[in-house]
């Protein structure tokens, strides 16, 4: 049985033989789609049963947040919800923060062992996976600056006490079921209200949402 179903998308090939033949040998993943035009790519995403989509960092034309960036609106546009992971030639805090800030799940480096990759993807398929908020304000004082959104202060601004709650705990890293048992709620709502404020910030990933609430120590 296939637990998860793997896309990768990068122009170099040797990479993704290696990546689809770490993949392949475990008995609950399999690679559905391998794609080296990044045009392409933004084109037949969405179109798959994907779990996870691993983005390689420069694509002929398109370089790697570039595509991240129109890939992950083309897979939110088209209701698919499959887990971006974005990696390059090295782990380092800007080549993270950039993945996240234009829409990616998580980041990784190809110096990472197969072990970390293999553990990433299980971690980064869970619905309501969000980076620890600590770790997102580090690199948002970091590396961003402050950006924010007319159409999301508008809606917090009419947020009730419930749902005002629900947004804290979401920027202490609580998982969905966490604050729908904390605040005895359905878990339905906690997602919904999640998932609204990000389509009124404009955005597709709840890693974007939380680096624009997130404030900046004063």
């Amino acid at each position: 049985m296939t637990d998860f179903r793997i896309g990768l998308i990068d122009s170099n090939e040797m990479v993704r033989s290696g990546r689809t033949m770490i993949f392949n040998s475990q008995p609950n993943m399999q690679v559905v789609l391998e794609e080296s035009d990044p045009l392409r790519a933004i084109e037949r995403a969405p179109e798959y049963l994907i779990d996870v989509l691993l983005v390689g960092p420069s694509q002929f034309s398109l370089r790697g947040l570039g595509l991240i960036e129109l890939l992950t609106k083309a897979l939110y546009e088209a209701k698919n919800d499959c887990a971006v992971i974005a990696y390059n030639a090295f782990t380092s805090g800007r080549n993270r923060f950039d993945a996240l800030f234009w829409g990616a799940q998580e980041f990784i480096g190809l110096d990472s062992n197969a072990s970390e990759l293999l553990g990433l993807v299980h971690k980064v398929t869970k619905r309501d996976f969000l980076v620890s908020p600590s770790e997102l304000l580090k690199l948002k004082n970091e590396f961003g600056a402050r950006v924010t959104s007319n159409h999301l202060e508008l809606k917090l601004s009419e947020l009730n006490d419930v749902q005002t709650k629900i947004v804290e705990l979401f920027l202490l890293g609580e998982s969905d079921q966490a604050i729908a048992k904390q605040l005895q709620l359905a878990r339905t709502r906690v997602t919904q209200l999640i998932h609204s404020l990000i389509q009124s910030a404009a955005v597709t990933s709840r890693n974007q949402l939380a680096l624009l609430l997130l404030e900046n120590p004063a």
